[in-house]
């Protein structure tokens, strides 16, 4: 078992029913060489407790455990656990897993369960942790979504019939580009090219906003007020023409 890394909630939480803990495997070192790690995020909506372990060195199983053990300690319960592991590749679960989907080694599919058996094999995706930006939804749609993320897709159905291809899937946002290898290798030279440009665009807009100020609320309301004035007025007038 892990030895106490815990720490009591630095902001009062409603405890009636419990905690989330969000928990993920590392295999890079961990806080004074532990196999598991635990803090407080202060962030009860979502989840008041991350944790990190060594499965070399415990189980999920145990570290389970040992987080519920820490946190009584500070009277403390767990609802439930967010599991952050990524999925299993077919690798890992093994040659005769493979042989049964057809599955290529870096496939994260689960085909025995909800992702069934499409005939069609990806890769978890991976992402930006800057959200969406798009202007046309809310700060909380955008939040769903990354800024940018990839994956691999292997479309091997019926493959004596219809072949075998792989494609890179480029997200934006909602928007989703479907790209041979080489086609997403053309876009990878694209994209770093724009990063150095759009770096200098960034400074230039820093140094630009240094010269920023907001607007004085009355002097706005009055002009607002003389637009809506001068509107009405043409809307009279025009009214008048035509009666």
């Amino acid at each position: 078992m892990a030895q106490k890394t815990a720490t009591a909630p630095s902001t009062p939480l409603d405890l009636s029913n419990g905690v989330n803990v969000a928990i993920g495997a590392t295999s890079g070192p961990l806080h004074q060489n532990q196999p598991l790690h635990l803090w407080a995020t202060g962030d009860i909506d979502a989840h008041a407790y991350e944790a990190v372990y060594n499965p070399a060195r415990i189980s999920l199983a145990d570290a389970e455990a040992s987080i519920r053990t820490q946190l009584a300690e500070y009277s403390v319960q767990v609802a439930s656990f967010l599991n952050d592991d990524p999925p299993l590749t077919a690798a890992q679960r093994g040659p005769e897993w493979q042989a049964r989907y057809g599955c290529n080694p870096e496939c994260q599919l689960d085909h025995s369960g909800s992702d069934g058996e499409p005939g069609w094999h990806s890769t978890a995706p991976i992402e930006t942790e800057h959200r969406s930006i798009d202007d046309n939804f809310t700060t909380a749609e955008n939040a769903k979504l990354p800024l940018l993320g990839a994956q691999i897709v292997v479309d091997n159905y019926k493959s004596q019939a219809y072949g075998r291809h792989t494609s890179v899937w480029l997200h934006l946002g909602t928007t989703t580009g479907t790209l041979t290898p080489g086609q997403a290798r053309e876009a990878l030279t694209a994209i770093r090219g724009f990063v150095a440009e759009f770096e200098a665009v960034v400074d230039q807009a820093e140094a630009l906003a240094a010269d920023d100020f907001d607007g004085d609320p009355e002097i706005a309301r009055l002009d607002r007020e003389a637009d809506n004035r001068r509107t009405s007025a043409i809307s009279r007038s025009r009214a008048e023409v035509c009666a």
